[in-house]
């Protein structure tokens, strides 16, 4: 699963790391979070159009989550396919938490029904590779925001043994340090 703040590259980074182990013959599903599937989707255009009460607010982010749990990564897994997520549990706890309290949104998102992920990284940069527009709320904060939550990553990933990885640089070294990572946590070969 790769993380971090927005503009780091994550997307692009997903879908390089997915093009190359394909490559090298590995079956290999993409998603995201919010999203992967219709309802995920429709979850994630309600609340980014929207300006729901917090609780509401993580409450569907976390019935996406369940459902894209179900429908999508564990019969991927069941397959052998190899999971590539663009968000997941560190962006909860980075953004819900921020607002409804770390702990109380680290003890939903370890509920039974969710699943903690082989790997997690998170990609990290100084600067976010573009302006950040105002697309939705979440960057609307500007480079303020973004410092406060890029820094709340890196917290989060010292806390619960994630690993940090640079994503200065250009896209082809830094899906380099991915699969570095890859193989050095024995996901792949």
């Amino acid at each position: 699963m790769l993380e971090g703040p927005d503009r780091v590259g994550k997307s692009t980074q997903v879908e390089q790391l997915a093009h190359l182990l394909r490559q090298r013959g590995r079956s290999v599903l993409v998603s995201r979070e919010p999203g992967g599937d219709a309802l995920g989707e429709a979850i994630r255009t309600m609340v980014l159009a929207s300006h729901l009460d917090p609780w509401t607010e993580i409450f569907l982010f976390l019935a996406g989550r369940a459902r894209h749990l179900d429908e999508v990564i564990e019969p991927a897994l069941a397959h052998g396919e190899l999971v590539l997520l663009d968000r997941y549990t560190p962006s909860t706890l980075v953004y819900q938490g921020a607002e409804l309290g770390d702990e109380v949104v680290a003890e939903l998102c370890s509920l039974p029904v969710f699943r903690t992920p082989e790997l997690t990284i998170i990609l990290d940069r100084e600067l976010p590779l573009a302006e950040l527009e105002a697309s939705d709320r979440f960057e609307s904060t500007g480079l303020a925001g973004w410092q406060v939550r890029r820094s709340r990553y890196l917290s989060f990933s010292h806390r619960f043994g994630w690993t940090t990885v640079s994503g200065e640089g250009s896209e082809e070294e830094v899906v380099l340090r991915l699969l570095d990572v890859l193989t050095a946590a024995g996901i792949i070969e």
